[in-house]
């Protein structure tokens, strides 16, 4: 959204995401944003992005650094996951030294997981990560689903688990 909002402005715009694709969570999400479901709102936004020359998208691209001055350090994976089939003429990784007269961080947040005996077994998993199988990839994270949560963000969970008959 920051990027889609500075774009016209004519100054360089890098958005930067760890993944394959950018998007982050709202891959994952069946959230309405615009009067568009999440992920076609992500697609129309990319696209749009991609019609300004001014805006680079980095995927697979992690910042490893924040500095005085906003100096920002990343590696970007251009081959790594290629393995075999990368074409010779291409780095494994490319380091990037960004310097930025503004930055936006949109990090995401980090969902805390309940300590308990035994919560490393299998089956036992953080809600984010259920919702994220069942509405990105269609896929149940099991027959019968206990959602315990410390936070509101596991009640969309319950929801969309239920709405799938998985409650």
């Amino acid at each position: 959204s920051a990027a889609l909002q500075a774009a016209p402005s004519g100054r360089r715009v890098v958005l930067i995401d760890e993944q394959e694709e950018p998007g982050g969570s709202l891959l994952a999400e069946r959230e309405i944003i615009d009067g568009k479901p999440a992920i076609e709102w992500v697609s129309a936004t990319l696209a749009t992005l991609a019609t300004y020359a001014n805006v680079q998208v980095l995927n697979r691209t992690t910042v490893t650094g924040y500095y005085d001055h906003d100096v920002l350090a990343a590696v970007e994976r251009v081959s790594t996951h290629l393995g075999p089939n990368a074409a010779a003429h291409l780095p494994r990784e490319r380091w990037w030294r960004i310097r930025a007269r503004q930055v936006v961080l949109a990090s995401g947040a980090m969902e805390r997981p309940l300590v308990f005996p035994d919560n490393d077994r299998p089956g036992v998993m953080l809600a984010s990560a259920v919702r994220h199988y069942l509405n990105r990839y269609g896929v149940a994270a099991g027959q019968r689903t206990v959602v315990y949560t410390c936070n509101d963000s596991a009640y969309l969970t319950a929801i969309d688990l239920a709405e799938r008959g998985f409650g």
